[in-house]
């Protein structure tokens, strides 16, 4: 299966580095940054080059790419109230390492979209954070942009790299939508066509598609608590481009899945995003539906999640109501160990896409696990890892559905609730194009995801 895009989340392992590997107190090659929560410019951006001679999967098989000895940037990061973003942009494939100041290592490939990496810390620690940008597959260098961000959930904001730029003072082709936080209906929907004849590369290499000139959606939005989710589904390969409120270009292809773009803004700025829904590869024009939701997606980042089908099953589908086939679970909020493990196998006799066209695999009719969860403060991640494709169907406490295929590492599954509910959580794990099983470890925690 190809590389997909992978949800943005970071994905700790509680290793030591072997004695070969990383040097943590070593200074670093580029930078000691200080940064305080509520910094600008943000991003932070450090120029260097990627790589290195160390394997990183010696730290760990989550681990990619190659890397220096020394850090390339040390971190000393004092935080606010907002998450923190460590991303990585370059022409080639490039990898992350992160020792956090927990002792744990951080660990991402691709979540950045474009195979650029990216690591998020939703309650980030106070202390030093050791920064390593790996090349993967291969030890060789390349040059490498490290951005640092406390609000660039979705993707990292890009200044244009060319003055043939869409008109962002135009007048919206098809609708201004003007909306505060706590709308309704949600998602709020707009029918249009994707596409045009200005290739979206010219902003930046981190976008893609065909888009008109002009945009075609203007949203002025107030926010509230809640994190604002664009994006679009069309049964075509279409593509978004937005300029949000601080004249950052932000990009998506894939994050939404089959090939439908989606961008999550986590902490959303007041003001103006003038949105453009482009279609990949050519300047055809497709029927295609943009979304805006605050509550319909459970993914932070740039990552493969789907906005929930508020449907019933199919009577012949998954009954919610069945007894798990290995175990009802009991957590509140800070519960420990985490991540909560469960082993299992996946799949099952159930076509998953019946529930939703966003949904994918094959799932037992009986949950395979069921949670009963008493939320808190923290966000809930729900994943499952396994040497097999696999995919996730989880029933939420608000009824609705919510499925994803490859939000973890590699072709694995990982959803993301930002304000979790109370309630029971019907959760299944499927396999991904076939009705096997194979074995599987779903993963519940508050800190991180798979």
């Amino acid at each position: 299966m190809l590389k997909k895009l992978l949800a943005a989340s970071a994905l700790t392992l509680c290793l030591v580095a072997p004695a070969q590997a990383q040097d943590v107190n070593a200074d670093p090659i580029y930078e000691t940054v200080t940064l305080s929560g509520g910094f600008t410019p943000d991003p932070y951006v450090v120029n260097l080059s990627s790589g290195g001679t160390n394997d990183a999967s010696k730290i760990s098989p989550q681990c990619d790419g190659f890397v220096a000895t020394s850090p390339d940037v040390r971190l000393n990061f004092q935080p606010g109230s907002l998450p923190l973003y460590i991303s990585a942009t370059s022409d080639e494939d490039t990898t992350l390492v992160i020792n956090a100041p927990d002792g744990n290592w951080y660990c991402d490939d691709d979540s950045g979209g474009d195979l650029n990496p990216m690591v998020s810390f939703d309650n980030p620690m106070t202390g030093r954070y050791e920064i390593w940008v790996g090349t993967y597959g291969e030890s060789a260098s390349y040059p490498a942009q490290l951005n640092i961000s406390e609000i660039s959930g979705g993707a990292v904001g890009i200044m244009p790299t060319s003055s043939m730029m869409p008109d962002i003072n135009a007048e919206p082709i098809y609708a201004t939508v003007n909306l505060s936080g706590g709308f309704t209906p949600d998602p709020y929907t707009v029918n249009l066509s994707s596409g045009g004849t200005y290739d979206a590369n010219n902003i930046s290499q981190q976008c893609a598609g065909y888009i008109a000139n002009s945009p075609d959606v203007r949203l002025n939005f107030q926010p509230g608590s809640l994190p604002l989710y664009i994006s679009a589904n069309s049964s075509e390969d279409t593509t978004l481009v937005v300029n949000a409120p601080d004249g950052n270009w932000y990009c998506n292809d894939d994050g939404g899945g089959n090939f439908n773009p989606l961008l999550a803004f986590d902490n959303p700025l007041a003001g103006r995003y003038e949105i453009w829904v482009g279609t990949y590869g050519d300047s055809s024009s497709w029927p295609a539906q943009l979304n805006i939701s605050e509550i319909g997606s459970s993914y932070q980042g740039g990552g493969q999640t789907t906005f929930p089908t508020p449907m019933p099953p199919p009577s012949s589908g998954p009954d919610i109501n069945a007894e798990p086939i290995y175990e009802t679970v009991a957590l509140r909020s800070g519960f420990s160990p985490d991540p909560y493990i469960v082993r299992m196998s996946s799949g099952g006799g159930n076509d998953a896409s019946n529930l939703s066209h966003a949904c994918a695999g094959f799932i037992a009719s009986s949950p395979d696990v069921r949670l009963n969860y008493d939320a808190g403060s923290l966000p809930l991640y729900i994943s499952a890892s396994s040497m097999a494709d696999t995919t996730l169907v989880i029933n939420a406490p608000d009824g609705n559905w919510y499925c994803d295929d490859d939000s973890g590492q590699g072709t694995n599954p990982s959803v993301r609730f930002q304000t979790p509910l109370s309630g029971r959580y019907e959760i299944w794990v499927g396999t991904y194009g076939e009705a096997d099983s194979h074995a599987t470890e779903l993963n519940i925690s508050e800190l991180y995801s798979q």
